[in-house]
């Protein structure tokens, strides 16, 4: 499916410390550009459009975007959003009038006082009701919690509320670790710091569909390499804060090493490689390669 990723805006009602964006939010394109560039993507055949951010659903073009797309042939919608606008029940039914549409939640943290620390907003209770929200109107829908130290002690207590809200499908995201540079170790656990604990997770809870994302094969192994979601559609149209409609792959491609994989059955087919970050601070004595 050809796919196009706008950031509506990187203006957001929360303000996570650990955000990938947060050096972002004074930047974004004109909002005639971004109607253009899905205009043309449509035009050449592009079937579905992913709004992210920041949070898009407080930008005040975004009900007019989503109407511009669906006028220009786009089939299918994808938001990326923190769900706290989805506690207004009215704005759920509002976006299920755009069907086919999905969602990505971003949930990382099982209480208040977290979520306070850490996204630094009063935002937990209006994120679980904009989740209840959705599953009352039987919207499709998939929780995004990103791997990091600050909530691995917290999984399991995120898990119970998944199962507490009857969710079914979740992504875990290893930590990106660009923004979180000057306190990269306080944010970024190693990968055999965290994984026990993941695949206890992962074994604990068949009956939610989890994936994982940028975790690379060898530090998962074989036994769990079933739960990675390898890569983001490689050929995904991005539109980039300097104006510019470049492909995941080549996003990617610049900010992932793939360090002792030359003889590995996986290198750069089916694995995400290791972010250049991680490899600058924690080396890569972790990394070997899956020989058969």
């Amino acid at each position: 499916m050809k796919e196009l990723d706008i950031k509506l805006s990187y203006q957001c009602n929360n303000a996570c410390i650990f955000c990938l964006n947060k050096d972002k939010r004074r930047s974004g394109n004109p909002f005639e550009m971004i109607k253009e560039t899905v205009g043309s993507f449509a035009k050449n055949g592009g079937e579905k459009l992913i709004v992210s951010g920041g949070e898009p659903l407080i930008s005040e073009h975004f009900f007019e975007l989503l109407i511009f797309a669906k006028q220009s042939g786009i089939k299918s919608l994808e938001i990326q959003t923190n769900a706290r606008m989805l506690y207004y029940e009215n704005m759920v039914r509002k976006l299920k009038e755009f069907e086919p549409i999905g969602f990505l939640v971003s949930f990382h943290f099982p209480n208040d006082q977290l979520y306070r620390k850490y996204s630094q907003s009063n935002g937990f209770h209006q994120t679980v009701q904009g989740m209840k929200n959705l599953m009352k109107h039987d919207c499709s829908f998939s929780t995004n919690t990103v791997i990091m130290k600050p909530n691995l002690p917290y999984l399991k207590d995120i898990i119970k509320i998944l199962k507490e809200l009857k969710i079914r499908r979740s992504q875990y995201r290893f930590i990106d670790g660009k923004n979180v540079i000057d306190n990269y170790k306080e944010f970024v656990p190693r990968y055999s710091e965290c994984l026990s604990l993941v695949k206890e997770v992962l074994k604990e809870n068949p009956d939610i569909r989890i994936s994982l994302r940028e975790f690379p094969v060898c530090v998962v192994g074989e036994e769990f390499k079933n739960y990675l979601a390898f890569c983001i559609n490689p050929g995904r149209l991005n539109l980039t804060t300097q104006g510019m409609v470049l492909t995941t792959k080549k996003i990617e491609g610049d900010q992932f090493v793939f360090p002792n994989c030359e003889n590995c059955l996986y290198n750069r087919s089916g694995c995400s490689g290791v972010r250049k970050e991680y490899v600058d601070v924690y080396g890569i004595k972790e990394f070997k390669p899956i020989i058969k």
